[in-house]
């Protein structure tokens, strides 16, 4: 996105960005926000906007923020001090860029490089607590947004509850997060809920396309009409892996590639092996939704998610795993054919 699309929300939020205006005129916005929906349709973008728009000296139409003041050229980088993230990489300065988060950016508290961490740790929102005794630096409003706020642990989730309660003068919190019930309910029924879905596909496809040309109707689909999630693909070459990944299941069904072989190709990178039973799942619950299943079909569903389960919990051999799966597999799309 370029800078000026960063200070804006994405063209299909209009309904959600009209609803904080209004409120916002009325002098009724609420404190605290849940902004839920799945991954990819933009919530990150939406609470970016929002939080240059709180902060924006000199805001334009229906709120949006300008993009030059001082504020705005503060949060572009990440070194405005009323503008809080609190993620698993701790308490840092939210940055007006598409992550969120700028490395060059304010650090207020980070864990340890070597302490690899599942949850938003507590010490992260004692340290923004810290900053909120004190008065907003520039005399304006103080956002903070938690993300991914379903990876707080119940400490932080604790920890944060007065503040959600009784928050500061002029201070807002973004919670954002797939599913509202990720949230814990003390804080979930404390905020005001705003949801995010998949925009009309025509316009999803019209915004990609314009940005992306390489992207098309199928990559949209399999991302599950997510536009922010098929631009993460392309970044990555996800639309290549997954060529490969249709390629090789439906050469084993058809028996035109041996599994043994097509494991060997495969099966020595547990990451990969974790994403390509994935985007087996992903294509096996497809099939369910178009009324293409067989019992043999929910079986063997059971079998990946158990695989998947190990592979992720367990010490289990990635390439014996595929093998395993491949080979029936093979079976079920043989008896599919032939029934």
């Amino acid at each position: 996105m370029s800078e000026p699309e960063l200070f804006q929300p994405l063209p299909w939020q209009q309904v959600q960005w009209t609803q904080i205006d209004q409120a916002r005129r009325r002098g009724q916005l609420t404190h605290a926000w849940l902004l839920a929906g799945p991954e990819g349709v933009g919530k990150r973008s939406f609470a970016r906007a929002l939080v240059a728009s709180l902060l924006c000296i000199t805001p334009g139409s229906e709120g949006r923020a300008c993009g030059h003041c001082r504020s705005c050229r503060m949060l572009a980088s990440g070194g405005h001090p009323d503008a809080h993230l609190i993620s698993l990489d701790g308490h840092l300065g939210l940055a007006a860029v598409e992550g969120l988060q700028n490395e060059d950016g304010l650090s207020f508290w980070s864990p340890k490089k070597d302490s690899a961490r599942r949850d938003i740790a507590v010490d992260a929102v004692r340290s923004l607590l810290e900053k909120l005794t004190v008065s907003a630096h520039l005399g304006g409003a103080r956002v903070i947004v938690i993300h991914p706020a379903s990876e707080m642990s119940e400490a932080t989730a604790n920890s944060l509850l007065k503040t959600v309660e009784e928050p500061p003068a002029n201070t807002y919190l973004l919670f954002l997060a797939e599913f509202p019930q990720a949230l814990k309910q003390t804080i979930r029924s404390r905020c005001q809920l705003l949801r995010f879905a998949p925009p009309p596909p025509k316009a999803a496809l019209d915004w990609l396309v314009t940005r992306y040309p390489q992207a098309d109707a199928t990559l949209l689909t399999e991302a599950g009409g997510a536009p922010l999630k098929a631009v993460a693909w392309l970044s990555q070459n996800e639309p290549a892996r997954r060529q490969r990944w249709r390629k090789l299941l439906s050469e084993v069904g058809e028996r035109r590639l041996d599994p043994l072989q097509a494991a060997a190709e495969f099966g020595r990178d547990k990451h990969e092996v974790g994403a390509l039973c994935r985007y087996w799942q992903e294509q096996l619950i497809t099939q369910l939704r178009r009324g293409q299943w067989s019992p043999r079909h929910e079986q063997f569903l059971g079998l990946l998610l158990e695989g998947l389960r190990r592979l992720e919990d367990t010490n289990a051999q990635p390439l014996l795993l595929l093998e395993s799966l491949l080979l029936r597999w093979r079976t079920l799309a043989g008896a599919a054919a032939s029934a």
